[in-house]
């Protein structure tokens, strides 16, 4: 039972949103993102910075009780405008995975337009303790992506963060997939410590695919029930592939409509 204990989770958002619609089911509404702060707050479970994390599955820091790590992808606007105001009420470290060829843009996703932060919001948050980190592969699965494509995209990102951050990125974010040998030895020579993902972490100091567990849902009880030591066991191990195939997440949410309407039944 050791292995549930003491752990140090990467918990994964996108986009924090003024809509009550989800948008591409991946959105959380900042009312439903307060409350969850607020969940983790009154419950006295500590958010820690990635850095602790990266310390922690290179074995170099012990987690005394379960600790979450939150990360935001793709760096859209809301993120500055929204989800940074309230992080900063409830005083939580966070790090935001940018993509750098997006910064400062807006485009049409889906039929709507989207905006993302620019360099000058992006220098805010980091002189006020939120880590930038690289948001790779432009969205793609990672083991999908040719490594020419992921080494060129790399070499850029760095030019940029050095001339707008004035220093190199060391954590690389990526929507799904892990890296294969090729990419590791890629990111080693590259000066990034650090790839999270969607994937299982099947070992714990394998910090070149640190699994995420994705928070995508306006229901208070999925992060409820994703943030228990049963989930993260099953997500953090080599049964996560099961899960996949049996739909875990289909269930999760099943089970918390189920106690939705029991709440509404009393």
């Amino acid at each position: 039972m050791g292995y549930l204990k003491n752990r140090a989770a990467v918990l994964q958002f996108q986009n924090i949103s003024e809509d009550k619609a989800n948008f591409l089911d991946t959105w959380v509404h900042y009312k439903c993102f307060e409350e969850q702060l607020e969940y983790f707050s009154k419950n006295n479970i500590p958010i820690i910075p990635l850095c602790d994390v990266e310390a922690y599955i290179r074995g170099n820091l012990h987690v005394e009780k379960q600790s979450f790590s939150l990360t935001f992808d793709t760096g859209f606007v809301e993120l500055y405008t929204l989800c940074y105001p309230l992080l900063k009420k409830y005083g939580y470290p966070a790090t935001f995975f940018i993509r750098p060829d997006t910064v400062g843009r807006t485009e049409d996703i889906h039929d709507r337009r989207v905006q993302y932060m620019n360099w000058s919001q992006i220098r805010e948050l980091e002189s006020d303790g939120i880590t930038i980190g690289m948001y790779g592969c432009k969205g793609r699965w990672m083991s999908k992506t040719p490594i020419e494509e992921v080494k060129n995209e790399i070499i850029e990102a760095k030019a940029l963060f050095k001339r707008e951050l004035e220093r190199p990125f060391i954590y690389y974010g990526v929507r799904e997939g892990t890296p294969t040998t090729e990419m590791v030895a890629l990111f080693k020579k590259e000066g990034i410590k650090a790839v999270f993902c969607q994937a299982p972490t099947k070992t714990r100091t394998h910090s070149y695919a640190v699994g995420r567990i994705q928070i995508d849902d306006n229901d208070l009880n999925i992060l409820l029930i994703k943030t228990r030591n049963a989930y993260i066991f099953m997500k953090d191990s080599r049964y996560w592939g099961f899960g996949r195939k049996c739909q875990l997440d289909k269930v999760i949410h099943f089970t918390s409509d189920t106690i939705n309407w029991v709440k509404k039944k009393k």
